[in-house]
C-alpha cells in the first residue's frame, strides 16, 4: 500500500548501506563505554516518574567520530559505527563526502530509517548544489533566529525523493557547537497515515561558524499511532483519506504536540540529551 517503499528504500540503501569506511576514530563497531565519572549535576527522581535517560555532565562526551564528539547514553543504543561516506556527484542524489555515525543496538529496531547522525561540509555541499543549499542554510538560519514556521516544510538534509507530510514537537535548540531545530516528521510520496514504522525525530543544525550542517535522523514512536501505514484510519478508501488529509494531519499534529515527552519511545528527553551533547572538534 506504501508507494514510498521502492524509491525511498533505494535512497536509504544508497546513503546508509553503500558506504566505504575510511580511517575513523574510534574503530567501527566499538561498544559505547559507560561513563564512570559522577555527574556534575543530578536530578532527584520522583516516586512516580524515575528518569529514563542518563543526563551527561556538562561538556562531557564518550564517543568521537572524525571530529564529531557526543555523549551516547547506553539506554539509547549499545554501540555505534563511524565511517566516511564517499561523495555522490551525479544523478538525482547528490551529496559531498561526509561523516556518518550509525547507532547500533538502537532501542527501536526495525524502523524504516536507521538511527544515524551525519556531518556535512556546507562549502562542499554548496559547490555541488549552488542553488539549493544556500536556500536551505538561509531557511534554517531564519528558523534558529525565531522566524515563522507556519505550515511550510522544515529544512532537512539530505533531500529525499518524497514530501514532508507533517511536523510536530518543533523546537529551536542549541548543541555544543551551534544551534538548530528539532522536530518529528514523516516523508511520503502519497497520502499516508502517520505511523510508528516511518516517523522519526530529527535535528538539523549549523555550527556557529557556519561551516558544518549536522543532521540527526532517529526513529521514534508513540502509542497513539498505528504500527505501520498499511491500513487507512476508520476503513476509509484512499480517495476519502486524501480528501480529508489536511484535517487528519492537523488533528494528529495537535495530539502529538500534547503528548508528554515520556510517552514517546525513545523519550524526547533522551534524544534531546544526545543532540545537545553534539560537538564538532577541530
Amino acid at each position: 500500500m506504501k508507494r514510498l517503499a521502492f524509491s525511498l528504500a533505494t535512497l536509504s540503501i544508497l546513503i546508509f548501506a553503500c558506504t566505504i569506511s575510511r580511517t575513523a576514530t574510534p574503530v567501527a563497531g566499538t561498544n559505547v563505554p559507560m561513563v564512570s565519572e559522577t555527574p556534575i549535576k543530578t536530578q532527584l527522581p520522583t516516586a512516580s516518574e524515575p528518569p529514563v535517560a542518563t543526563e551527561p555532565p556538562a561538556h562531557q562526551t564518550n564517543i568521537t567520530c572524525n571530529g564529531l564528539a557526543l555523549f551516547l547514553d547506553p539506554a539509547l543504543a549499545s554501540g555505534y559505527n563511524c565511517e566516511i561516506v564517499p561523495a555522490s556527484t551525479e544523478g538525482m542524489d547528490m551529496y559531498p563526502e561526509y561523516t556518518q555515525l550509525t547507532l547500533q543496538g538502537y532501542v527501536l529496531p526495525g524502523a524504516f530509517f536507521t538511527a544515524h547522525i551525519s556531518i556535512y561540509s556546507v562549502e562542499d555541499y554548496t559547490n555541488l548544489l549552488p542553488i539549493n543549499i544556500p536556500t536551505d542554510v538561509a531557511n534554517l538560519q531564519a528558523l534558529i533566529s525565531g522566524g515563522p514556521t507556519g505550515n511550510k516544510g522544515l529544512p532537512l538534509l539530505p533531500n529525499f525523493n518524497a514530501g514532508q507530510e507533517f511536523f510536530a514537537r518543533y523546537k529551536v535548540t542549541s548543541f555544543g557547537s551551534g544551534n538548530g531545530i528539532r522536530y518529528l516528521t514523516q516523508y511520503s510520496q502519497n497520502f499516508d497515515p502517520i505511523n510508528n514504522h516511518e516517523m522519526f525525530y530529527t535535528f538539523q543544525g549549523l555550527t556557529s561558524d557556519g561551516k558544518y550542517w549536522i543532521s540527526a535522523i532517529l526513529p521514534i514512536s508513540n502509542p497513539i499511532l498505528p504500527a505501520d501505514g498499511n491500513n487507512l484510519p476508520n476503513g476509509q478508501s484512499q480517495e476519502e483519506f486524501g480528501n480529508n488529509y489536511a484535517t487528519y494531519i492537523a488533528d494528529l499534529t495537535n495530539q502529538l504536540n500534547s503528548q508528554p515527552a515520556e510517552n514517546y519511545a525513545p523519550s524526547l528527553v533522551i534524544l534531546d540529551a544526545l543532540v545537545t551533547s553534539l560537538r564538532i572538534q577541530p
